[in-house]
């Protein structure tokens, strides 16, 4: 059968084999109960308004009308051949995240409650029956792609994600408190009023919603992604995958960056934002290499049949070769996490571990030798980008990164020279620093397992 995007949401049962029908079908009766608790989630919706004593005209009428339709919804999805309607469900759930963000919610338990059945909501609709008809969609294969050691898709690498978005979500969760108005006051242990400093800033007030609620839906979208789909989505969800490798990689260092520029942009640093920004690079290393596990398979499916990138991406694929995944779970899930952490800390190359150290003190340097002028900024910049990449390199399969700490380097001895500074300190702490940093790039470090036809790119 030849899949379009317009199958992902309606699907004609007489195209699909009796068997594919069977599987479908038996599926969807063990994961029907979902959709009675979505129905649930739907009636409370539409009971919160008056319950919880909303005032905002905009949030009442979004609960009432999402409760609506999520109750009808969830009704038409109990047909295992509807897949637009649980779609559409995990579409209120989402809307229920950021509603209370673009109403700027005046009450903290309508907050709560839009975040808690919007969380729900795609829970039941997506993260435990799996993708809409995958059942009929998914191709047999392998849970370890061909030429991997390691599955990179297993619980072991996606749950210290899931665990560090939700601590970086109750970071930001508390900072978005205090913009929305929750609490009056906001803690910062070392930097005094520097976080209520960036909270109210002009910068922080150029958004339309609370900056820092954004980030806590984020964090969630990261918990979601991260939750979704078995151990073989890395050919079978490829959607999810790459979404997840974009909230956490480009969006991650993007948000690094502003988090970091705080004392160019604002002036002030800010304790909560920089413990979010250290949360977010954490989870980089985790993540890039089920993407690569991915775009290898839309690769192979290219070449091997002709599908598209596109319907690949949407109904993923399978690749010859590759192997089981036998899983051995510790006795709790927080021991395999911190198994899993604490194992990658172990195998970090050493110099990337001086880069990191450089790249903390390029950025404090200037306060620390008592200049602040343009090279001020440049350095403040400059080691924010040699910690985010140095990160990125102790991923086996992000250590190419690494050479791109040549380029910073070569900036922090020109810099003097291009920006222009009348402080010794300046001048010579950017051409120490980027002296020390050239030569620490080039070591690989030890590169422990295999990935097929990457490997060749790990240099």
């Amino acid at each position: 059968m030849n899949l379009t995007f317009s199958n992902l949401f309606f699907v004609e049962k007489s195209k699909f084999p009796q068997e594919k029908q069977h599987i479908q079908e038996e599926h969807h009766r063990k994961i029907g109960w979902v959709f009675y608790c979505t129905l649930v989630l739907g009636l409370w919706l539409i009971a919160s308004p008056p319950s919880f004593g909303y005032q905002e005209p905009l949030m009442i009428w979004s609960d009432i009308i999402t409760g609506f339709l999520m109750v009808v919804l969830s009704y038409l999805a109990l047909n295992p051949y509807r897949l637009w309607a649980q779609w559409s469900i995990v579409l209120l759930g989402v809307w229920l995240l950021i509603a209370p963000m673009i109403f700027w919610a005046k009450q903290e338990a309508g907050f709560h409650n839009d975040y808690l059945v919007g969380t729900l909501a795609v829970v039941f609709a997506i993260i435990i029956p799996g993708q809409p008809g995958i059942k009929l969609f998914e191709k047999p294969g392998p849970d370890i792609p061909p030429g991997w050691t390691y599955n990179p898709s297993s619980w072991n690498q996606r749950l210290p994600v899931i665990f560090l978005s939700w601590v970086g979500f109750f970071v930001a969760r508390y900072m978005g408190a205090y913009q929305m108005g929750y609490i009056d006051t906001i803690w910062d242990p070392f930097f005094g009023d520097g976080t209520r400093q960036v909270l109210t800033s002009k910068v922080s007030k150029s958004f339309p919603v609370s900056d820092a609620m954004l980030g806590a839906f984020s964090y969630v979208m990261d918990i979601l992604f991260g939750c979704a789909g078995a151990i073989n989505r890395w050919r079978t969800m490829p959607w999810v995958v790459i979404i997840f490798a974009i909230l956490i990689i480009p969006l991650g260092v993007v948000s690094i960056t502003l988090v970091i520029l705080q004392p160019v942009s604002v002036g002030y640093w800010c304790t909560l934002c920089l413990t979010s920004a250290m949360i977010s690079m954490l989870m980089i290393p985790f993540t890039i290499d089920e993407a690569v596990a991915t775009i290898q398979m839309m690769r192979a499916e290219k070449k091997a049949h002709g599908t598209s990138y596109w319907t690949t991406f949407w109904f993923g694929g399978t690749m010859q070769g590759g192997k089981e995944t036998r899983v051995h779970l510790p006795s709790t899930l927080l021991e395999l996490t911190g198994n899993e952490m604490l194992n990658d800390i172990k195998l970090r190359p050493w110099n990337l571990i001086f880069t990191l150290v450089i790249g903390a003190w390029v950025m404090s340097a200037y306060s620390t030798l008592g200049y602040r002028d343009t090279i001020s900024y440049s350095e403040n910049i400059t080691g924010a980008l040699i910690i985010t990449f140095s990160v990125i390199a102790m991923s086996e399969v992000g250590r190419p990164a690494r050479y791109l700490l040549i380029l910073f380097g070569l900036w922090l001895i020109a810099a003097p020279w291009i920006l222009g500074t009348d402080k010794n300190a300046a001048m010579w702490n950017g051409v120490i620093a980027g002296a020390v940093l050239i030569p620490l790039s080039f070591p690989k470090g030890k590169v422990e397992d295999k990935r097929g036809s990457f490997d060749k790119y790990i240099v």
